[in-house]
């Protein structure tokens, strides 16, 4: 699944623990940050998306966020954390590889954290792609916490897609935890390419091997909860940002896609056939074109 040479390292966080960080490729290659979307470990980045970057030359660093993979869970009762400490963990990371600046790539939740890394500390992120992501996370927490999408905002999630998660897991009960995954992702997928389950499958059992706690990680859903949109300030952002977004998303549609690439002075859009999943047959293509997007702003 995953052949490339991984090296790992610890990453404290003052007076809670370790995140979980590790880093492939050209050691003096252009760095590239991968951020993870809610509830998942840096550990699902499809294979062939990170294969394409390293060939291309860069140096990939991607981590597990609290209360996954293999960085620190808190307790139950601990106090609630913000989308901020999500942010300032992802500039702890960077700071414990010694990267004063790089291209970052969020995905879903992880773009949010990108794209507030990009606001708090632009002297950081050289290069911005933001796949499957929005300025605005309020209509897709709404609808997912059981309250009334504003209609004249960006659009909830499609419809059928908060049934579809219901009936996942009810197939799913009962089931081992990685067919549990499976079942839920693929309410995630869309588009015309296969829904990639072997590989989610043997992703999710090597990181419920290595101490994922998929259910530590609600926090996540929380924190964004309470964050503020990022429509107010992304028009001051002075960096080179890709948009990357599936026209067939099902949590955030395409619109919130063309938001971002609306509000962000300069950015470009791609229009991807995909769900908020990004599928084994577009990985490698994909990776290639942000590669291709970060060669070509450096040479700006």
């Amino acid at each position: 699944m995953d052949n490339i040479n991984w090296v790992g390292r610890r990453v404290a966080v003052p007076g809670l623990g370790d995140l979980y960080s590790e880093a492939c490729g050209p050691l003096y290659g252009p760095p590239v940050l991968l951020v993870m979307g809610a509830m998942n470990p840096g550990h699902l980045w499809p294979p062939g998306f990170v294969h394409a970057l390293v060939q291309a030359g860069c140096r990939v660093l991607r981590y597990d966020h609290r209360d996954t993979g293999r960085s620190f869970v808190l307790p139950i009762d601990a106090p609630p954390y913000a989308l901020d400490d999500l942010v300032d963990d992802a500039q702890r990371v960077l700071d414990a590889w010694g990267l004063p600046r790089v291209a970052v790539v969020g995905w879903s939740m992880g773009g949010y954290i990108a794209q507030c890394l990009a606001h708090k500390h632009p002297e950081r992120v050289s290069h911005l792609v933001l796949l499957a992501s929005s300025p605005d996370h309020r209509p897709y927490m709404a609808a997912t916490l059981g309250r009334k999408v504003p209609a004249d905002g960006l659009p909830g999630p499609a419809p059928g897609f908060l049934s579809g998660l219901l009936e996942a897991a009810s197939r799913a009960r009962g089931s081992p935890p990685e067919e549990v995954a499976v079942q839920g992702w693929a309410v995630f997928h869309g588009g015309s390419h296969p829904f990639p389950a072997d590989l989610l499958r043997e992703q999710t059992r090597a990181a419920l091997a290595s101490g994922h706690q998929p259910l530590a990680a609600m926090q996540h859903a929380l924190a964004v909860d309470r964050a503020p949109p990022r429509t107010g300030w992304l028009p001051s952002l002075q960096v080179p940002t890709l948009v990357l977004h599936g026209a067939d998303d099902p949590c955030l549609p395409l619109a919130h896609g063309r938001a971002l690439a609306d509000l962000i002075s300069g950015a470009r859009l791609t229009v991807l056939d995909m769900g908020h999943l990004l599928p084994e047959a577009l990985a490698a293509p994909v990776g290639t074109q942000v590669a291709d997007f970060i060669r070509a702003a450096e040479a700006v």
